[in-house]
């Protein structure tokens, strides 16, 4: 930040001898990287909040009842040995 006013200071002061504008370029850095820094900690903030309801909608899934297999288990893709393909290896 000191780099930026600094550098910001140099380019016009070399431009013109005038300081008129120069108050007002510098507080509108400042009141820009202040509000750089309040949109980070917003940011931070809102990342937080959706690491804890991840993790407490993760430990309350593990916490609910299995559900019990389904009837229309057979027609699944996991479904070994259903397969007319199943007996000549061809699976690969």
């Amino acid at each position: 930040m000191a780099d930026d006013m600094e550098h910001l200071i140099r380019t016009r002061l070399s431009d013109e001898p005038q300081l008129d504008d120069l108050e007002d370029a510098v507080w509108s850095l400042v009141d820009r990287r202040k509000t750089e820094a309040h949109m980070g900690r917003i940011q931070g903030a809102a990342m937080a909040l959706a690491l804890v309801v991840g993790l407490t909608n993760g430990s309350l899934m593990l916490l609910a009842p299995k559900p019990q297999p389904s009837e229309m288990r057979i027609f699944s893709v996991a479904a070994s040995g259903l397969s007319p393909l199943a007996g000549m290896d061809a699976r690969r």
